[in-house]
């Protein structure tokens, strides 16, 4: 038989866990938000460039030589369609079209975001400005 050493339980431990466990804490938390907020800004301006690119297809599809051309108010209804899971209050939407809403010009729609992300007081980040522009050709 051989000598044999006494295991420690964790009751035994005296509370050093706990304390470890307390520090380290606030730090894992911080990470796993920042994390989360960096992923829903990355969504957000994943989800306007969605609506931007619609926007100006539906507006070059919709110029003035067609049958229902559409209105700069038209195409920003329609953006805020696509712009699924944003807020659509928060939404700045731009159109321009160069030389005009004719056969042969452009269009130009920019959708514009301010996020604020979730744990910016934890992060020392401020509001981001998040914005998304598609051009095409007016049919």
């Amino acid at each position: 038989m051989g000598s044999e050493t006494p295991r420690r339980s964790f009751r035994d431990c005296g509370g050093n866990a706990s304390v470890a466990f307390a520090l380290v804490l606030p730090l894992l938390l911080g990470i796993l938000g920042g994390v989360f907020d960096f992923g829903r800004a990355v969504w957000l301006d994943s989800t306007l460039q969605h609506a931007a690119r619609e926007g100006a297809r539906y507006a070059g599809a919709r110029g003035a030589g067609s049958m229902t051309p559409a209105t700069a108010a038209d195409i920003a209804a329609f953006v805020t369609g696509e712009a699924v899971g944003a807020p659509a209050d928060d939404l700045a939407i731009s159109v321009a079209w160069s030389p005009g809403n004719a056969s042969g010009g452009t269009v130009t729609v920019t959708v514009g975001y301010v996020y604020a992300p979730l744990f910016a007081t934890f992060l020392s980040i401020g509001p981001l400005q998040l914005e998304a522009e598609s051009t095409m050709t007016v049919l």
